[in-house]
């Protein structure tokens, strides 16, 4: 009690605590030291979780700017596609490639567009840079597409600088197109652009088909050999566009048959008042005949 309030004795317990320090720090030794432990597995296994967290996010990340890249690269081919379609005055409707032919003397593609979508045989395709080639079959989801370089398909083309008219025929995988039928004094030059010519009914006029790239003139035959290299990206494009028949087309049409029944109808009701006239005047003679033999009687 006394040494409480006078403190004596401070001064030897300041140096007995000096002298037990280090029994203290000894005898809490084994503590500190699993305390330690703790908290460096402890940490150390937080950090690996956090680190396996964060390569689980970095995988994802990764993933997610790929199929970022993969749409964007998608939506600037739509656009380019599309905008294709804004320079043309008939309907389209886009379609993807679903399967390729494998089969190296058939150039056919398969689409994720058929008869559900009024898909039809014959119907046009293109793609963003000019014919691709036509509708060959349809089903109800899809449908098979015959290519320009398929060795059995031809489209009539005309030279875009002069009109001069030809036809296109493929000549199978990796192969230019093939020019028939062009005299060797044709005026056909390397460089001039071939589009639809509209004649056989399937496309209509003024689609690119492809550019003239060789011109040979072979001894002994009739006819230039002339090679073409289609615009279309026959192998690089998946979207394609698929031309639907013009409205103002079926339009005009319509009015045509319309005329020409109106003009049927009035040349039909034309012809009765005819014939009833001409009934009339013969009805009216023959009555007037009977009256002259009767007054004569």
């Amino acid at each position: 009690m006394l040494d409480s309030r006078l403190n004596y004795f401070a001064v030897m317990r300041s140096h007995m605590a000096t002298a037990l320090y280090p029994v203290q720090l000894v005898a809490s030794f084994p503590k500190d030291m699993m305390g330690w432990f703790d908290s460096f597995f402890q940490t150390r296994e937080d950090l690996a979780e956090q680190n396996r967290a964060l390569q689980a996010d970095n995988l994802l990340q990764s993933v997610r700017l790929q199929k970022l890249a993969a749409l964007e690269r998608e939506n600037m081919r739509l656009h380019e596609l599309l905008g294709s379609s804004f320079r043309l005055t008939e309907r389209v409707l886009v379609a993807e490639l679903l399967t390729i032919d494998s089969d190296p003397f058939s150039q056919q593609v398969v689409i994720n567009r058929g008869k559900k979508y009024d898909v039809f045989e014959g119907q046009p395709v293109l793609d963003a840079s000019g014919v691709m080639g036509q509708v060959m079959s349809v089903s109800r989801f899809s449908s098979r597409v015959i290519l320009l370089t398929d060795p059995s398909h031809s489209i009539p083309v005309q030279i875009n600088r002069n009109g001069l008219r030809s036809v296109a025929t493929g000549r199978g995988l990796g192969k230019p197109l093939s020019l028939a039928f062009l005299p060797h004094n044709a005026d056909v030059r390397v460089g001039d652009l071939l589009v639809t010519s509209g004649l056989g009914g399937r496309f209509p006029v003024g689609y690119p088909v492809g550019t003239i790239s060789q011109i040979e003139h072979p001894q002994g035959k009739a006819f230039a050999e002339i090679s073409v290299e289609p615009a279309a990206r026959l192998a690089t494009s998946r979207e394609v566009l698929l031309v639907r028949p013009s409205v103002n087309a079926v339009s005009v049409l319509d009015d045509a048959e319309t005329t020409e029944t109106t003009e049927t109808t009035e040349t039909t009701e034309t012809t009765e008042t005819t014939e009833t006239t001409e009934t009339t005047e013969t009805t009216e003679t023959t009555e007037t005949t009977e009256t002259t033999e009767t007054e004569a009687r």
